[in-house]
């Protein structure tokens, strides 16, 4: 199995919500500086961006000319930011999966890597696929998915391991449907790690937290 794990609600729960709060603010202060209008109108200009274009970034790209680099230097300043808990649990766990563990994510490598730090789990992880290296198009936009495969089948060889012949031993993790469907469309096993209480049936595995992956795998 080639195991890629969202970071945001994923290796983090959404009983550590105030992590990802902390930087959804700071995107907030980025739009309110680049759109000159009040933190409220900036707060809802990013929600926007988000469900029109996948990620604010993507919409500030497109409706504003935002460098990315810029984007994210300006909403990682670290003493701005909270960090998720140290986790032996989750490091036992990521370790107990048999197969090479990455992280896709539609941030930036340096926040997934910071907070996997704080977590204690850098260690069982593989590596990082970070928006930067989709060229600044994420999820949910089939490129992303097609650059990740890409990028596994080159790494793997290097990790002496093969690349899956079935689709199916290609596992995401996300807390978002919208992420999973483009993966459940190409073969992918799909894991929706949500509280929701309902999933489409086309999810594979529904698990409410990261830590229930131990009573499946």
């Amino acid at each position: 199995m080639v195991w890629l794990f969202d970071y945001d609600l994923t290796l983090y729960g959404t009983e550590e919500r105030r992590v990802i709060d902390s930087l959804d603010h700071r995107i907030s202060l980025f739009v309110q500086k680049v759109a000159g209008t009040d933190f409220e109108t900036a707060h809802r200009i990013r929600t926007d961006y988000l469900e029109r274009f996948g990620t604010t970034l993507a919409g500030l790209m497109a409706m504003h000319g935002t460098d990315p680099d810029e984007f994210f230097d300006f909403i990682h300043e670290p003493e701005t930011l909270v960090y998720p808990k140290k986790s032996p649990e989750k490091l036992t766990l990521l370790k107990s999966l048999n197969g090479p563990r990455f992280v896709f994510t539609n941030g930036r490598h340096d926040w997934s890597e910071a907070g996997m730090a704080h977590m204690g789990i850098d260690s069982a992880i593989d590596g990082v696929f970070d928006l930067k290296m989709m060229d600044w198009i994420g999820k949910p936009y089939e490129s992303a998915y097609e650059k990740v495969e890409r990028w596994i089948s080159q790494k793997l060889p290097y990790m002496g391991q093969a690349y899956p012949d079935n689709p199916r031993e290609i596992v995401l993790l996300d807390d978002a449907l919208r992420n999973l469907a483009p993966a459940h469309v190409r073969g992918w096993t799909t894991v929706y790690v949500n509280p929701a209480e309902d999933s489409p049936e086309w999810v594979d595995i529904h698990v409410a937290h990261l830590l229930d992956l131990a009573k499946i795998f």
